[in-house]
């Protein structure tokens, strides 16, 4: 945390009003806040006395208690290059339809070891879109990309304009993982997006722990699913890329059907989920999905039957 708080408190553009949240932290976080606020007098602290059990939850009351033109959520576990938020805000100050400016960030771990940066990943969906800054409208990259991948992984290289986060509502937060990306989209869709292709965030990516489990006990794929719907709500995805993401919505089924960790009750929401992003796509979901199985020579089927899983899932689903 130390870390995090100098990288904020050493940006080169100082005029800030620097609000501190902690859920209720369950270790010593508050003594170590408590230590900056008395050495910076930007610093406010709002400490909850009951974990709140939601990130976009604290976003939203971060936001709701900020006084100024633009945001920055800062998350406690990453860190930014000294002139992150100048580089922002030269990008942001200039054209007032620009609803947020992000840039580019490393990957780090625990030891501040650099692993690449996010911008390969996004490579995958369009091989030079991120090797340059850009400033475009923001619903077409919505209508793009957001039904396949999250085109901005990290919150905390992100530089919001508050009257557009105002305007697009509070962030979701009943979901775990993609409240996130549901609150960009939102942001997007009302605005222009600028882009820095230099990499001044650093994510710390050993909170990926949390998404490995929530990959194996079906969270995430639930809310995938659940998510595709609204993104359509928002006019005719890139063929190409929904495309892909509904073959990849069978895979990533058959994995979860297969783990043990994952509660009987969350594959029918699964499956209604997937029935909801169009008509008929459940019960041809399920075909692919069974089809693996027995491609994989009756493994994950022998593993449901041992689990006592497969009767009554499938009456369950086939009754929807």
């Amino acid at each position: 945390m130390g870390q995090r708080i100098d990288s904020v408190l050493q940006q080169t553009y100082s005029n800030l009003e620097i609000l501190i949240l902690d859920d209720c932290s369950p270790d010593n976080s508050r003594d170590i806040i408590e230590v900056y606020a008395k050495k910076d007098q930007r610093i406010k602290t709002v400490y909850n006395e009951k974990n709140s059990g939601s990130t976009f939850k604290q976003w939203d009351k971060g936001i709701s208690l900020c006084t100024g033109e633009y945001i920055w959520i800062a998350e406690s576990d990453d860190y930014a290059d000294a002139s992150l938020v100048e580089r922002l805000l030269a990008k942001i100050r200039v054209n007032p339809a620009i609803a947020l400016a992000y840039c580019d960030s490393y990957d780090v771990d625990g030891e501040n070891i650099i692993h690449g940066k996010q911008s390969d990943a996004l490579g995958a969906v369009d091989a030079e879109l991120w090797k340059h800054d850009f400033t475009v409208a923001g619903l077409p990259l919505v209508l793009r990309f957001m039904a396949y991948r999250n085109i901005i992984p990290n919150a905390s290289a992100v530089l919001l304009r508050y009257a557009a986060a105002v305007q697009a509502g509070p962030a979701a937060a009943e979901l775990i993982i993609l409240g996130d990306w549901l609150y960009w989209v939102k942001i997007m869709s009302v605005g222009e997006v600028a882009y820095v292709a230099s990499p001044l965030n650093y994510f710390r990516a050993h909170r990926n722990n949390v998404r490995s489990k929530t990959i194996a006990n079906g969270t995430i794929l639930e809310e995938i699913t659940s998510t595709l719907p609204l993104l359509k709500s928002y006019g005719p995805l890139d063929e190409s890329l929904y495309k892909r993401k509904i073959a990849e919505l069978a895979e990533s089924w058959f994995s979860t059907l297969v783990n043990v960790n994952t509660p009987f009750e969350r594959h029918v929401k699964i499956y209604n989920n997937i029935n909801s992003i169009e008509p008929g796509l459940g019960p041809k979901t399920v075909v692919k999905v069974f089809g693996k199985m027995f491609r994989n020579r009756l493994s994950g089927f022998k593993m449901l039957i041992g689990d006592g899983l497969i009767n009554p899932l499938l009456k369950r689903l086939f009754k929807k």
